[in-house]
């Protein structure tokens, strides 16, 4: 394939060599001269092609001639004038193209349907955070949509302008500005005040409930600081092209669980490590190139693409997780106790 000749955007008109409006025979020619393999390739019950080596799906009309509608990509590779764009803040994103608010759209789901019919979210801190969290912003006066990963761009969408949904859950705003920019956006920050918040003024009737608020916010802003700082470790080192070279269980089976790649460490030595298919956002093949990582002081740890963009995320959650659940017990437990020593005054005094 040739791999570099797919990765420049034009907003409006397509990827590379790929067009919006290539009829589907077309396509696929353009995608075989370009040394795609499109034998295994099936445009399926919703006219939606995947095309694996290029980490892409394209939307087809329903109506003949069957013409390409949509196109989205997830590949770290692809490019809007020559800058890198997965990974991104969107914020970022909207400043290059100077993007008026009006011009701006939020979806939720990544197909947006433009018949569909959504309630505009009340704007607050929390609404903001969701959307930035799991949404889809939409650019409609350039048919370009980019769908966030808690803050980061993961996948962009590319159609005519004229097919930019309409309906959505209201425009980009000053606080969703403010809270890309901030670069740190924990989601669980909603879900502990909402277990914590209506609880606090018995905390502070109590030392005991005082001392354990504070030790349980120290503990989960610890966790939090670790899980930024083990991303930040992994953001640091370099991507290294890898090779699948086996897969389990084999072709033809085509889910396999477990991929093998092999590639050569900084210090040039062959390595060959097996992950779980959930590491990649699409499934290998036998001698695709893809990207893993390592920490240079532990080599043996490998991650692919999906595994090095959120690690610090899902190393950390379950610790968060682990530390609400023992705090929501404590506070079970000394709740309790409290009503069980006013239960014993009532009955004394009768």
């Amino acid at each position: 394939m040739k791999s570099n000749d797919f990765w420049l955007v034009e907003i409006g008109a397509g990827m590379g060599p790929i067009a919006l409006g290539m009829e589907y025979g077309q396509l696929i020619q353009v995608l075989r001269d370009h040394q795609v393999d499109v034998d295994n390739l099936l445009l399926d019950k919703d006219l939606m092609l995947a095309v694996p080596p290029i980490n892409s799906r394209l939307f087809f009309a329903d109506e003949s001639p069957r013409i390409l509608r949509k196109i989205d990509v997830n590949d770290s590779r692809i490019r809007f004038g020559g800058l890198p764009v997965i990974g991104k803040r969107v914020h970022e994103i909207l400043g290059i193209f100077k993007t008026p608010r009006k011009e701006t759209l939020w979806c939720i789901d990544e197909i947006s349907d433009r018949n569909s019919h959504a309630t505009p979210i009340v704007e607050s801190t929390n609404s903001s955070r969701e959307l930035l969290a799991r949404g889809t912003l939409w650019i409609t006066s350039l048919g370009l949509g980019m769908s966030l990963r808690d803050g980061l761009i993961e996948t962009i969408h590319l159609c005519d302008p004229a097919d930019s949904p309409i309906v959505g859950q209201g425009t980009w705003t000053k606080e969703q500005q403010r809270l890309s920019e901030a670069r740190d956006m924990p989601m669980d920050t909603v879900s502990t005040n909402q277990l914590f918040g209506p609880q606090q003024a018995n905390f502070r009737k109590s030392i005991a409930q005082s001392m354990m608020l504070v030790a349980l916010f120290v503990a989960a802003g610890s966790v939090l600081w670790w899980g930024i700082s083990l991303q930040q470790r992994w953001d640091a080192v370099p991507e290294v092209p890898a090779v699948v070279v086996s897969v389990d269980p084999p072709p033809p089976n085509p889910l396999p669980d477990n991929i093998t790649v092999a590639f050569t460490d900084l210090s040039g030595i062959e390595r060959k490590k097996t992950l779980y298919h959930t590491q990649f956002l699409t499934t290998p093949k036998l001698g695709d190139e893809v990207s893993v990582k390592y920490l240079p002081n532990s080599p043996e740890t490998v991650l692919g693409p999906v595994g090095f963009r959120d690690v610090g995320f899902s190393t950390a959650f379950p610790y968060g997780i682990g530390i609400l659940a023992i705090g929501s017990a404590l506070q079970l437990i000394v709740s309790g106790a409290k009503a069980s020593r006013r239960r014993k005054k009532r009955h004394f005094k009768a």
